[in-house]
């Protein structure tokens, strides 16, 4: 196998793939690779009179995410995630764009991260499709440590009619409050919402004690009135996430 051939290749190949179009004062550089659209990555380059390059996204790759429903809250894991690969490629965000400076010595290197953190940033709207639950119940865990409220987790309760079911949060009984599960919903819908109440009383009558649940929503995501009143009716705790920090007493000892 000529490996250098391969590599020689490739890099023809490349060089190949690449538009260069004026666009305004930028020039505008379409590549090869391509977004979760189908549509090829865009970056928008120019150099200024002390021969220092400019590069961004012009805020394409976090805009579209931004567009599709997927959030960068100060303090989230996904805003971790997004810093941390900027800060791997050693680029920087303006607002929503990528962006970075580069010599023309070091130039083919910034391009190559530009473009290398652009996929991976444009991966994220996967990572949040199959996992927003799980960065959701982070989220939760990282708001509980911070504030020293003391939890199991994933405890799983057998119900009347035999079925298994996992409450994310389990909060111990006291002198002062009951024994308490939380459940995380991060997209409510009505079948989550109705399946979230029967699990409930079937564990209740199994249990036959005092225990109560607590249910965590993501308002980030629709929660309406109705919702709420539903779970009040059954004497579950509904809480949104934004106003989790006017529930602390609910989960403190």
């Amino acid at each position: 196998m000529n490996i250098q051939q391969m590599i020689d290749d490739y890099a023809n190949w490349l060089k190949s793939e690449i538009v260069i179009s004026p666009y305004g004062e930028y020039y505008e550089l379409t590549t090869p690779y391509l977004d979760r659209f189908n549509e090829y990555l865009q970056i928008y380059v120019k150099q200024d009179e002390l021969g220092r390059i400019s590069m961004t996204d012009d805020g394409c790759i976090i805009g579209n995410l931004l567009s599709s429903g997927i959030t960068f809250k100060s303090g989230s894991n996904r805003k971790l995630m997004l810093d941390k690969i900027i800060c791997n490629y050693a680029l920087q965000l303006n607002e929503n764009s990528i962006t970075t400076i580069a010599t023309m010595q070091d130039f083919s290197q910034k391009k190559h991260n530009m473009v290398q953190a652009m996929l991976a940033i444009d991966n994220m709207f996967e990572i949040s499709r199959d996992n927003t639950k799980d960065i959701f119940v982070e989220d939760i865990q990282t708001f509980f440590d911070a504030n020293e409220i003391y939890y199991s987790k994933d405890l799983s309760l057998i119900g009347k009619t035999g079925s298994l079911y996992t409450y994310e949060f389990h909060f111990q009984r006291t002198k002062q409050k009951p024994e308490r599960f939380c459940k995380v919903i991060n997209k409510l819908q009505e079948d989550s919402r109705n399946t979230t109440i029967f699990n409930w009383i079937d564990t209740q009558e199994k249990r036959k004690n005092e225990g109560k649940l607590v249910v965590m929503l993501n308002d980030e995501n629709n929660v309406s009135p109705k919702d709420i009143e539903a779970f009040e009716q059954y004497d579950i705790e509904p809480i949104l996430f934004s106003s989790r920090k006017e529930s602390m007493s609910l989960f403190k000892m």
